[in-house]
Parts: structure tokens; sequence; C-alpha cells
């Protein structure tokens, strides 16, 4: 007696009482349909009893019958299967020489003896354990020269945006490790406005040890003076401050400041019409402290930016009686770019160009510019 799974999903009893019911129902001239039915069963396996009794109808072939193999192929030698190990492990350990199925059945024939298939080798070299997958190339790995989120600030210029017929820009500073944030709408690019937002933040939110951004114009200089820095990237060294210039065209590499723009962008630009550029100004502080206060981040366990900060506060701050002098001499500190080298090897300093060695392509290089050195230093992981 078996057990079976009837087209109802119901588990009913196999036996023989039930395969002679269906073949006299069969013979009664009952449907195969009206018989699964009836017997709660499938239609193939009312088909299946109706053969076997077609094909011996007077003896038992209500009985199981056997599952085995018609055919059992013999099983390969006991001799020839360790030859074949021994010319496998022999072909291993000469120098060039293939190991595969292929190269043992070639040996077997020099040796005239009977050869195998291959898959029949191939099965024998898996058994002994002698199976070698062939090892996957690694993935190239370009590591990334990184510097923290402790004490590093990021900043970014978001727009032209146009309220009125009037351009504007926002530059936005982002503190890495808070999330502390500042908007600072300025009508143009130009160094002298975002000077400002750089003082307002830090006199908020403290000096870093770190500021990092991307490769804009007003950020470094000139293209026309590339070894003239400009007045933020002299202001940032005499605080003590390293700037740290991104990969050109990878945004994504000052991703704290690019996802909050894009926030920015979502939460506050998108859901207001602004009625002309004092009242958008007005209402980016209003953000600027909503977010501060009541933005949570899963990467600081959920508290808010100002909370943060409180509980970390950092070591200095900028004095709120700062004023801007007129020319800010280079003394001390250092300036770093991070580049991508491509095939072309060019490594583009603010515009200057240097050639570098084969084996930096594909690779991120840091370039340090010292100030007391007055040296360009090329370093790579």
């Amino acid at each position: 007696m078996s057990i079976f799974q009837s087209k109802t999903g119901d588990w009913r009893m196999d036996s023989i009482e039930h395969r002679k019911q269906a073949v006299l129902m069969y013979l009664k001239d009952v449907s195969v349909t009206d018989i699964s039915k009836t017997l709660n069963c499938s239609r193939p396996w009312v088909y299946k009893w109706i053969k076997r009794y077609q094909s011996n109808p007077n003896g038992e072939w209500y009985s199981e019958q056997s599952r085995r193999p018609h055919t059992i192929h013999a099983g390969i030698d006991g001799d020839l299967e360790n030859l074949i190990v021994k010319i496998r492990r022999s072909l291993e350990k000469t120098l060039y020489a293939q190991i595969g199925a292929i190269s043992i059945q070639w040996e077997l024939r020099k040796l005239q003896v009977e050869v195998p298939p291959i898959w029949t080798i191939d099965r024998i070299i898996k058994k002994h354990g002698l199976s070698l997958k062939a090892k996957k190339p690694g993935k190239r790995v370009n590591e990334y020269p990184g510097y923290g989120v402790d004490a590093l600030q990021q900043m970014d210029l978001v727009g032209p945006r146009y309220i009125k017929k009037r351009r504007l820009y926002f530059c936005n500073i982002i503190a890495a490790d808070s999330h502390c944030v500042h908007l600072n709408p300025i009508p143009n690019k130009a160094c002298q406005n975002i000077l400002p937002a750089v003082i307002r933040f830090w006199q908020h939110f403290g000096i870093p040890d770190y500021f990092q951004m991307d490769n804009e114009l007003s950020f470094r200089g000139s293209n026309r003076y590339p070894h003239s820095f400009g007045k933020l990237i002299r202001f940032l060294l005499s605080q003590e401050v390293t700037p740290i210039f991104i990969p050109q065209r990878e945004p994504w590499r000052n991703g704290i400041i690019e996802k909050f723009n894009d926030t920015f962008d979502k939460k506050f630009y998108r859901t207001q019409k602004f009625a002309d550029v004092e009242f958008l100004i007005k209402q980016s502080t209003v953000f600027e402290q909503f977010h501060n206060s009541n933005y949570r981040y899963s990467i600081n366990r959920n508290q808010t930016p100002i909370r943060v900060h409180k509980m970390n506060p950092p070591d200095r701050y900028l004095n709120k009686d700062y004023q801007i002098p007129d020319y800010i001499p280079l003394e001390s500190g250092k300036i770093v770019l991070i580049r991508f080298i491509r095939s072309d090897r060019r490594l583009n300093i603010f515009g200057e160009i240097f050639l570098l060695k084969p084996e930096l392509v594909y690779h991120y290089v840091e370039a340090i510019i010292s100030v007391e050195g007055q040296s360009l230093s090329i370093y790579s992981d």
C-alpha cells in the first residue's frame, strides 16, 4: 500500500483495492474523468493502472513493479581507477602539462589500456578530491584615500536658481560628523560671497581639520594662474585647515553634502513658491534651523544634528568678530588633491598637467602640495 496526493491536494491511500476498483469501473464503461472524481485521484493515475491491466490482464497487474533500472552499467575496475589517479597526480607534478580528462585519456592510450569516457574520468577525479577549480582573478580594488568624518566638513554650490528673473546660488556647508548644515544664498559664485559662508559656519559649528570640496573655480583660484591659490585656500591654510579637493567628475566623493542637497531640493526648494528672493532667503534660514533641530540620521543613532554637535563640541571656533583681511599670506600647511589616473596617465593639478608612471593607471593618487617645501608629492596605495 502506498500514498498519493490527489488533484485536490488531499492525501489518499493508493491500495490494491483502489487499483482494482478503478479498472473495474473502466470495464463498465465509466469515463476516466468520473473514475478520478469518484476515487478522488488524478487522471494520470487512472490511465497508469488501466495500461498495467491491459498489458497483463491475467497476471498480478495491480502489484507494484520494481523501480530498479533496466540496464546497470558495470563499475570501473579498481586497478584502472587507481591508474587514472596516479596519472593525474603525475601530470600535476609535470611542468607545463595539461591535467584534464583528455590528457589522462592520452596517457592511457600510450599504455595501451582501456580508455573510459571523459565523464567517467571526471567522476573519478572528483571522487578522490583532485578537482581544481580555476581561481578567478581578484577584482581590482582602487583604494580611495579616506579622511574619515571626524573634524571634516564638506561644501558644495547649488544652482543657479531663478526667482522673479533674479539669479542666485546656494553655498551649502555640512559637518560630516554631526550633519549640522548652513544654507547660504549668494548672488554669484565669486569667492567674496563664499568666504562669509565658511566664516559663519565656523563661528557656529567650529573649525575642522579638513575642509572638502569639488574643483569649482571659485574654490581654488584661477585657471590663468594655476600656481596662485585663491583667497579661500589661503583663508583655510591660515586657520590650519587642510583643503581637500575630490576627483574631477566624481561628485559622489562629496557624498554627505550631495545627499543633503537632494534633501534641500525635495524638502525645501520644490515644496513652496517663493514670492521674491528676500522671502526665499528668510525661508532658507527657517529650513536650516528646522533641519538642525529635527532631522535625525541613523549614523548618529537617530539623534538630531544639533544634539550630536553639543555632545561632541569641536576644539575651537572662529571668533565672532573675525574680519577678512585684504591679503592673506601663504605661510604653512598643505593642499590635498585626490585624482583618478586614467589611461592617458595625466594628473591635472588646477589645470596644470603632469604625466605619471604607467603603473599608476586606473589608481587613485593623492597629490599633496606643501606650502613650506614649495613641492608637489604624489602618493598611491
